[in-house]
């Protein structure tokens, strides 16, 4: 198996060369719910993130999966006007760059109430197969979002779990200056490797382990995780053990 840190996303190349490019929280929706709370905000979040998408598979060619990490909508009830066109739209533009007989798998996120809706949807339009699933578990990855347990992750064959729902992040401070940045968390929990993926989603950093809890299902020993801070130009930076971080 062979990981690689692709700006916000990972890219897993395992056992006979079967491509996966895992993406954490999405959140399509975002600014429709705020247009609704009277924020006036343009709607061109999911314009960049199809710019993103472009580069990343200049990089990394076509694959075979795609492994969304749950909460691709954000609204917790049903999807508005905005996460249906969009998430329709996302699922049109993965499959020009997903190998025949490829999949799009999604790890159902908290945020994902009635996502069935709209997966259904375009299975009725299209040929393209996808899995909405509580986890994925393929060539000793386990892939869920994060929030919940399951003990199938536990099984001996299961080496590496890859979750979202956490947004990474952690602040860097020079001078008087603190700025924060989304990152990676790699680690050991138990038996298993451990990899946190930080979200899609710009609108918001994430947060920083050492001020605020994950809110993941497991209690993790961040301090001894490993920090791989993302950079721009789908550049990803290691710095070392978060706990010797200032």
């Amino acid at each position: 198996m062979k990981i690689k840190y692709v700006g916000k996303c990972l890219f897993i190349t395992g056992d006979g060369g079967r491509k996966t490019l895992v993406v954490g929280d999405m959140h399509l929706g975002y600014e429709e719910m705020l247009n609704r709370s009277g924020v006036f905000i343009g709607r061109l979040m999911f314009k960049e993130h199809i710019k993103y998408f472009k580069k990343v598979f200049i990089e990394i060619g076509k694959v075979d999966e795609i492994v969304l990490l749950g909460d691709v909508k954000h609204d917790f009830g049903k999807a508005g006007e905005q996460e249906w066109n969009n998430i329709l739209s996302l699922f049109d533009y993965f499959f020009e760059n997903i190998n025949k007989k490829g999949k799009i798998v999604i790890t159902r996120g908290n945020h994902d109430n009635f996502l069935i809706n709209v997966v259904n949807k375009f299975r009725r339009k299209s040929e393209g197969e996808i899995e909405l699933v509580d986890f994925y578990i393929l060539g000793g990855v386990a892939y869920t979002h994060g929030n919940k347990n399951n003990k199938r992750m536990f099984d001996r064959d299961v080496k590496l779990w890859v979750l979202g729902h956490a947004h990474p992040a952690v602040k860097l401070k020079e001078g008087i200056k603190i700025e924060k940045y989304k990152c990676f968390l790699v680690g050991k929990y138990k038996s298993k490797k451990i990899i946190v993926v930080p979200s899609f989603f710009d609108y918001v950093e994430g947060s920083d382990p050492r001020e605020n809890g994950l809110g993941l299902a497991w209690e993790f020993d961040y301090a001894n995780f490993d920090v791989k801070l993302v950079g721009e130009n789908l550049e990803v930076f290691d710095f070392g053990k978060l706990k010797k971080l200032k």
